[in-house]
């Protein structure tokens, strides 16, 4: 089982976007994938017509059981899915939907560093989901340290703006600094898989110049997926509670959302 968070220390990086369809598209490859809405705001439950809820705080301070009722929420393929697909999906796509007691988790697990990583480890034994899939809050938590712990790879989403890259850098230094201390403790390190330029405007100069930057950043260029161009059909599939695929599955933004999906999958879930 790959577990997968996706980070930004800046709010508005389309970070949640981004989880859903890599999520989403990993579901349509064929994959099991479950989403962990670890944002008190809740957008990524939003994101796919699902009521804010506090099944996360449940199953981490109550100790639930992904068994229980009202933890996970299995959509239905019309809201991820191509809809002209050939032959269903053999993947399917789960959610533990969060909202706004999710804030109270750190404060609940003081001390409890491993919970979140407990819970990972009975879902894997369980062998029910291929894939785990983290939204997190842009603002540092003692509930980040908690899933880093249990995190394999990192995903980082970043506009191509002076404060979204500094959030990118302030949380690469966070991350590397909690992939140290795993190892210490015998643990494996975390591993940074891609990051993902967003709402890229190719013909801005301010974009070009940004996004070379990041291309020549110093032991991280080569982390640099395919950029997602700004369009307004991201925010329309959203308002309508499906995926890209689902909604606009013959539209270019389709066609960029596929590429970053085939980059967690030969980076991440092929490896």
């Amino acid at each position: 089982m790959k577990i997968i968070t996706f980070l930004n220390e800046k709010g508005g990086v389309g970070k949640t976007t981004m989880a859903g369809t890599i999520a989403a598209g990993l579901a349509i490859l064929g994959h099991r994938v479950l989403m962990i809405d670890a944002d008190p705001q809740g957008h990524l439950s939003l994101m796919y017509g699902i009521k804010k809820q506090h099944s996360l705080y449940d199953l981490l301070v109550r100790d639930a059981e992904f068994s229980d009722p009202g933890i996970v929420h299995a959509l239905p393929p019309e809201v991820y899915a191509m809809p002209n697909a050939k032959q269903p999906t053999e993947g399917r796509l789960f959610i533990v939907p969060g909202n706004r007691e999710t804030r109270l988790i750190a404060q609940a697990l003081e001390g409890e560093l491993f919970a979140v990583r407990r819970k990972m480890e009975e879902l894997a034994e369980a062998n029910v989901v291929d894939v785990v899939i983290f939204d997190t809050s842009p603002t540092p938590s003692a509930l980040h340290g908690q899933i880093y712990v249990a995190t394999q790879y990192i995903i980082y989403p970043s506009e191509l703006s002076y404060l979204s890259l500094d959030g990118l850098v302030e949380s690469i230094k966070s991350t590397t600094g909690y992939s140290k201390q795993k190892q210490e403790k015998g643990l494996e390190e975390i591993k940074l898989a891609g990051i993902i330029p967003t709402k890229f405007r190719p013909k801005v100069l301010e974009h070009q110049e940004k996004y070379q930057q990041l291309q020549g950043l110093r032991g991280f260029g080569h982390l640099v997926w395919h950029p997602i161009p700004l369009s307004v059909v991201w925010e329309e599939s959203m308002a309508r509670h499906r995926s890209i695929f689902s909604y606009a599955y013959d539209q270019p933004a389709a066609s960029d959302a596929w590429q970053v999906v085939r980059a967690a999958k030969e980076k991440i879930i092929d490896v």
